[in-house]
Formats: C-alpha cells, structure tokens, sequence
C-alpha cells in the first residue's frame, strides 16, 4: 500500500499556482515500463469498477496506454472494422469488435462508446450497459480535471484526436467550424461555436503523446 501511495503522489505532483494539476508523462511512462505489476494492478481494478479507483488511477490507465506496445492509434484494423460495422448498423458485429480491443485496451474512448451503444441495442444487462458508460463518463471527467481547454498552458490532453470528439460532445460542442495544429506546443486548436458548458470560440487539445507516435 506505502507503495502504491508513494507512486500514485510521484505521478500526479501538483502544480498548484493556478489551482491546475499537471500530468507528468515521463513518469506515467516510467511506471509503464518499470513498474508493470503495479499499473496491471490499477487496470485490473478500473476493468472491474473498482468503486474506490480515483482520478489519478484512471489517468494512469487512460494516458498509460500511450507507451504500450499495443498504442497505435488511427491505424487500428479492429477500430476501423468497428466504426464499418456501426455504419452497417450490425451491432452484435460492432458489440464483438468493441469488446475485442477493450481486452488490449481498455481506455480506447472509441471502444467504450461503441460498446456501450451496441451493448444496449443488442440486449445485453444493465450491469455490463452502465459498466462502459460509467467508464466512458470517468475519462471524460478526468479529462476535463486536468485542463480546461481554454488555453495551451490548459489544453484538454488526448491520447489520440478521435478522443477530441468525446470531449466536445459532453460540453454540447457538436459543430466544428475549423481547425489547426499549433507545432510549438503541438496543440489542435479547434474553432466552436460556444456552448453554455463551454463558453469559448478556441478549444485545445494537447495531442502531443499522438503526434510523438506518429514520428517515430
């Protein structure tokens, strides 16, 4: 437990001169690679609903996923079959693709959604329903914990720009006007038309973890 506590306060040191918690992703891809048995731990218990994970232990599930083997984000054969399959409005196809890529990555926003919708559609329980949707629901909101996307210095940070739009959606930002990638601070800055959740033309999104992937 001394364990656990002392690297969970390692991850997620406050900078508090704005009131603004900053994620450190050296660290989180430290503990990725070093300290496997720990992070396998903290996944094990968001797969599992674990009612006393917090908002640091989904961060390190949500951004941890960027410095594993299996992070390939847009070029995913099962994501796109998925999105295929839900045009098609073949959802038990959807519901088995959805499933297969939350075994490797249980964050994927994308898969989450699409499991969520097509969990309900086909009639499976309630339980496993409300499973994805709470877990869809507590990235959105540890998302919006650590920036308010208002600024580069308190961007929304993704791990992947399909994420942007799960974002937006729960600020009731549904039209895009335009967009462009700062390369300074690798942040997409996305042109809204303003919303009373979000009551701003310029929203950021830190995509950097996305955009080191794709150098390499």
């Amino acid at each position: 437990m001394k364990k656990i506590l002392t690297i969970t306060v390692l991850i997620f040191m406050a900078a508090f001169a704005q009131a603004q918690l900053m994620l450190d992703y050296k660290t989180i891809e430290g503990i990725v690679k070093n300290e496997k048995s720990y992070f396998n731990d903290i996944v094990e218990l968001f797969n599992n609903d674990d009612p006393y994970i917090d908002v640091d232990d989904i961060a390190l599930v949500y951004y941890g996923q960027a410095f594993l083997p299996s992070y390939n984000p847009g070029k995913d054969a099962n994501e796109k079959k998925m999105r295929e399959y839900f045009n098609e409005d073949n959802y038990p196809k959807v519901y088995e693709t959805a499933k297969s890529i939350l075994k490797y990555n249980p964050a994927n926003l994308d898969a989450l959604f699409y499991a969520w919708i097509s969990s309900k559609t086909i009639g499976k329980s309630e339980e496993e329903y409300l499973s994805y949707v709470n877990k869809h629901q507590e990235i959105i909101s540890m998302i919006k914990t650590y920036g308010d996307g208002k600024s580069s210095d308190k961007p929304f940070r993704v791990v992947n720009p399909e994420d942007q739009k799960h974002v937006m959606l729960s600020l009731n930002i549904d039209n895009e006007i335009s967009r462009e990638l700062d390369t300074e601070t690798l942040c997409n800055i996305i042109i809204v038309e303003p919303s009373r959740e979000f009551q701003a033309r310029r929203m950021y999104f830190d995509i950097s973890l996305y955009l080191n992937n794709v150098s390499k």
